[in-house]
């Protein structure tokens, strides 16, 4: 079948499963986050954490990439990256950035907008040590966000 501009306007899902009124939410967004977030868990949803990250470099352009929350609380998100990738670059050059968690079963999305800082070097050390260690051979092996010439590199 050929995809069509009417065959897109098509795809849309009515949204009824629940309705959101500001007495239903609280005061302080991290306590909201956190009630949305364990429902998210207790929905048994696949990979809950896993969120949309945007930034723009020093000119506005903008990259959004996945990556996993790692932790939460009343200082901010927490996610990890390599230094030396895209994502990093960018946020040395503009620091603000944007989250995106979408949780389509539970017909619900929470957009997050701040200033990015870096976490404690021994906190981020520490979540390196925790990492499975091919994850982490796997970290200092590879260039993030550089162009491959082949596939046989990745390979290696």
């Amino acid at each position: 079948m050929e995809l069509t501009q009417l065959n897109l306007q098509n795809l849309r899902q009515d949204y009824r499963m629940a309705s959101l009124s500001e007495s239903d939410v609280a005061a302080d967004p991290i306590i909201q986050f956190q009630k949305w977030f364990s429902e998210a868990v207790n929905a048994k949803l696949y990979e809950p954490n896993v969120m949309t990250f945007a930034t723009a470099d020093s000119d506005g352009k903008p990259s959004a990439r996945i990556v996993l929350l790692k932790g939460f609380d009343e200082q901010g998100f927490v996610f990890y990256t390599n230094y030396e990738s895209k994502k990093a670059q960018d946020l040395v050059e503009n620091p603000q950035a944007a989250l995106v968690f979408f949780w389509a079963e539970l017909e619900r999305q929470v957009r997050i907008e701040g200033i990015v800082s870096k976490v404690d070097k021994e906190i981020s050390e520490a979540y390196f040590q925790s990492r499975p260690i091919g994850s982490q051979i796997g970290a200092i092996a590879s260039a993030q966000s550089s162009v491959l010439t082949d596939r046989s590199i990745l390979e290696e």
